[in-house]
């Protein structure tokens, strides 16, 4: 009896030791400031307006907002109807890279001259990764009609999975009648179902590396014929911040422009819409952002 307490005692004091090695090792403020680390991981910082300073824009149709945490930072009539000229181009690449391999090669089956075109050959033979590279730096209308009507289902039904993209994201204030963006009355958005859109096409890695292109040579598959495209962008390599993303313009919707701002790491949206000065009016919100916005841990 006596040396089972003995040999109890001595476990007892073992077990003392090991906890008590172990606290030393990994002391518990440790252990606490790990947990508090990872907690900010999970949860973005939260950009703070320092002042509502009023803008300047040729335009009363912009907005501004945060990229992760989708907080609105400025903005104007923003869910206000507009036409979104070839801004619709961000809907119909990522309509295209849903319904096709990037590898896969089309026949060009006539030659679309409507609006601004890469001057596509009929019978030439090119990629869907080419097509979209087109159509996303050069704003190719050729480019959006071969997308749309080399899809198994028909053109129309091209256009309703656009349709349906927006209506995925609760967009409802959106509806697309082609895939290039030319006038139609019933053909519209407002700057934030655009922002919108901007924000989920930035997730796309192709799309979001194309739309940084100042320039680009696309060719057939052949290499035989080539397209010298240069991006319709004119803030790419002028305003430091901006990485993208999709230019837009008719005479009746005038200027449009989805901007993607990197501020200090962050990423920003912006679109403006009816503008008279599309590129003037984004640096303007360029700069306000630069001057009033921060970014801040809540936790």
């Amino acid at each position: 009896m006596i040396k089972k307490i003995i040999k109890n005692r001595y476990f007892y004091y073992g077990l003392f030791l090991g906890l008590t090695f172990v606290l030393l090792l990994f002391p518990t403020t440790t252990l606490f400031s790990q947990k508090k680390s990872q907690n900010i991981f999970t949860h973005p910082l939260q950009p703070v307006v320092s002042r509502n300073s009023p803008l300047q824009l040729s335009t009363n149709y912009y907005i501004l907002l945060d990229v992760s945490t989708n907080k609105i930072l400025v903005s104007s009539r923003e869910n206000e109807r507009i036409y979104p000229a070839s801004t619709t181009k961000l809907a119909t690449a990522l309509t295209a890279l849903n319904v096709y391999p990037l590898n896969e090669v089309i026949t060009v089956t006539q030659e679309y001259n409507d609006g601004k075109t890469m001057e596509l050959k009929k019978d030439e033979k090119i990629t869907i990764k080419n097509l979209v590279a087109g159509l996303l730096i050069y704003s190719a209308n050729d480019a959006a009609y071969n997308l749309a009507t080399q899809y198994s289902q028909g053109q129309v039904a091209f256009i309703d999975q656009m349709n349906s993209l927006m209506q995925k994201y609760g967009l409802k204030n959106t509806h697309f009648t082609n895939f290039d963006g030319l006038h139609d009355p019933n053909h519209y958005s407002t700057v934030y179902d655009l922002a919108q859109l901007g924000r989920v096409a930035i997730q796309n890695s192709t799309l979001k590396n194309f739309v940084k292109e100042k320039e680009l040579v696309l060719t057939d598959v052949s290499g035989q014929i080539s397209h010298h495209i240069i991006s319709t962008n004119e803030l790419l390599g002028i305003v430091p911040e901006i990485e993208g993303l999709k230019t837009g313009w008719t005479p009746d919707a005038r200027g449009s422009f989805i901007g993607l701002i990197n501020l200090r790491g962050h990423y920003l949206i912006s679109v403006v819409a009816q503008s008279e000065d599309r590129f003037a009016d984004t640096k303007i919100l360029v700069d306000w952002a630069k001057n009033n916005i921060t970014w801040r841990n809540y936790q």
